[in-house]
């Protein structure tokens, strides 16, 4: 009998023990945390900030790093500007449409406009004329008395009229019209710009639009400004004055203790701050204490490093560090330099060349057709790389003339593109220089 009752116990003992570890989370029955989904889940909001219009905008305002993260890349994107390419205009003409960019605003509002596609999700660049906005444009009524402007707005300000019972709903069509504050815009009149794609299951919250760059760095931003509070509250606590007073805990028990307590710690404080020096009793002790942060310095570069990770934007632009150890940082400008090309530079493309043929249509009259743009370069070259660069397309140029492939007037004019000599040679100039060659020719031949 007592057996049993040793064997019932025990096995209670057993089950007691096997329900405790289940209750802490540790059930050997289930398969290994490692191969559980669960962390995903909580690692995951699963609700969008980019339809925070209020947070996005403070963001913008308040903190530094979410405007570098968003204007950087749209910046260098057009440090340099374009170059225009049409065969039917002269330099002249080129000359003119490139000013009429920069005084209209134009270039700008583009700009502008992808900064917000980035920050919100989507944006846009609005045609205002003097056209009926809620009906198409009519791109061959505008002439250079037409008033026209170039306005860059946000997904919030510009929003589609969606009809629920189409099943292009929360999609962006060629025929969806806008409201912006209440005046009906027609689609043609509007360039798009869209931030990344989301994918389907939550693409109809985004309304037709894209994701704010923002959306990916919650978890990394967090990180950054947590890291900052940290600092900011270990700094107001990295010296303090500790007060060794006799017979404290008595005084505090006493009736008008505390009252007199403080009094006398306030006042040691105002002399010690004003005179530098402090009078106490010889019972008494002051000391003062320095909080160390050690460990911290290792947290930031990583922290930074998960940021620039998420962004695809090299260290050096977000937080101006250099290259760390024997890396150059060429690798990781190259690998910026391609996220530029394939996210900013493709995409505004197509619209660029469209306001190209608005300004041609006001300035000339028509538009041109081979109308073409050429980004410039991402690459910063040194002084030294850009003479030698230029050495090289002057020796060319002057070979090809000398062998008779380039005329001079060709050659002149090659020269005076690329921007190979301090002057411009006028063209009398190499005719003067192509007579002389010809008297000399002559001469030799009277010998």
């Amino acid at each position: 009998m007592s057996d049993t009752s040793t064997l019932a116990v025990s096995d209670e003992f057993r089950n007691s023990l096997t329900d405790l570890t289940t209750n802490l989370g540790n059930d050997f029955r289930n398969k290994a945390q490692l191969s559980s989904p669960a962390t995903f889940y909580y690692n995951t909001r699963q609700h969008l900030v980019s339809n925070n219009r209020g947070l996005l905008s403070w963001l913008y305002v308040e903190l530094g790093i979410v405007q570098t993260l968003i204007d950087q890349p749209v910046d260098d994107a057009f440090r340099h500007g374009i170059e225009i390419l049409c065969p039917q205009l002269d330099e002249t003409d080129i000359a003119t449409l490139q000013d009429y960019l920069r005084t209209s605003g134009a270039m700008a509002a583009v700009i502008q406009a992808r900064k917000w596609a980035r920050l919100f999700g989507g944006a846009g660049t609005l045609i205002i004329t003097d056209q009926d906005p809620a009906r198409p444009l009519t791109i061959e009524r505008i002439n250079e008395n037409s008033p026209m402007q170039f306005r860059a707005v946000d997904m919030h300000e510009l929003y589609g009229n969606y009809d629920p019972q189409e099943m292009t709903r929360y999609q962006l069509s060629t025929t969806t019209p806008f409201q912006y504050y209440g005046i009906q815009v027609d689609p043609s009149r509007v360039y798009v710009a869209k931030g990344k794609e989301a994918p389907a299951m939550v693409r109809g919250n985004l309304r037709g639009w894209g994701m704010s760059e923002v959306e990916r760095l919650v978890r990394s931003l967090n990180q950054y400004l947590k890291y900052q509070d940290v600092v900011f509250e270990l700094m107001d606590e990295a010296k303090v004055d500790v007060y060794k007073i006799q017979g404290f805990n008595q005084l505090l028990a006493m009736a008008g203790g505390t009252e007199k307590a403080t009094i006398r710690l306030q006042a040691a404080n105002m002399i010690k701050n004003y005179i530098n020096a402090l009078v106490m009793d010889s019972e008494d002790d002051h000391e003062q204490k320095t909080m160390s942060f050690t460990g911290l310095a290792d947290m930031l570069p990583q922290i930074r490093m998960g940021i620039a990770a998420d962004l695809k934007i090299p260290i050096t632009k977000l937080f101006g560090v250099s290259a760390a150890g024997f890396s150059s940082g060429e690798d990781d400008i190259e690998n910026y330099n391609s996220m530029i090309e394939s996210e900013i530079r493709y995409k505004a493309h197509d619209e660029i060349i469209s306001i190209l043929k608005l300004c041609c249509q006001k300035l000339f009259g028509v538009v041109p057709d081979g109308l073409e743009i050429k980004w410039p370069s991402l690459r910063i070259m040194s002084a030294e790389e850009q003479e030698k660069i230029k050495d090289f397309q002057f020796n060319r140029i002057m070979k090809a003339q000398q062998m008779g492939v380039m005329s001079d007037i060709e050659a002149k004019k090659a020269i005076n593109t690329a921007g190979l000599l301090p002057i411009t040679i006028v063209e009398t100039e190499v005719n003067y220089a192509a007579e002389r060659e010809k008297d000399e020719t002559i001469a030799q031949g009277d010998k």
